[in-house]
């Protein structure tokens, strides 16, 4: 219910398709930090997206204690040398948007969030083919 309010709430461009791999799970958390977490990931996951049709897909793995969610899009990739980089406070890649600009701090508080409830926050990614977001968040927090 939260990532279908969260998807609703930033409405995607036409050119732009969403896919919730069902069924996601339904935790005991605060609600805020997690649709946080989405918010910012989708957002950026749109935003950055040079693609003529746009594609993110969300989905999640049980882990037992945890849940380890992702946010998979096809946009322009980050490089090998920027995917640590990204989460620090005040750093961007190369990437544009005509939306609008970037400060470098959505991602660092996504990881302050994530590491705060005990959780991870990492980047798999191809420069030019898309990249794939993946934190873990605790079932019951």
């Amino acid at each position: 219910e939260l990532v279908r309010e969260v998807v609703a709430l930033l409405f995607p461009p036409d050119q732009m398709t969403i896919n919730i791999r069902e069924p996601l799970p339904v935790i005991n958390t605060h609600k805020i930090g997690l649709q946080q977490v989405f918010q910012n990931l989708l957002s950026n996951a749109i935003k950055y997206n040079d693609k003529e049709k746009g594609l993110i897909e969300i989905g999640a793995s049980d882990k037992g204690h945890w849940v380890e969610f992702y946010v998979k899009d096809n946009g322009p990739g980050i490089a090998d040398n920027d995917q640590e980089r990204i989460f620090k406070l005040f750093e961007t890649t190369a990437h544009h948007s005509s939306r609008d600009s970037s400060t470098g701090i959505g991602l660092n508080l996504l990881k302050v969030l994530v590491e705060g409830q005990g959780g991870k926050i990492w980047v798999d990614s191809v420069k030019d083919e898309g990249s794939t977001f993946y934190f873990e968040w605790e079932k019951n927090h």
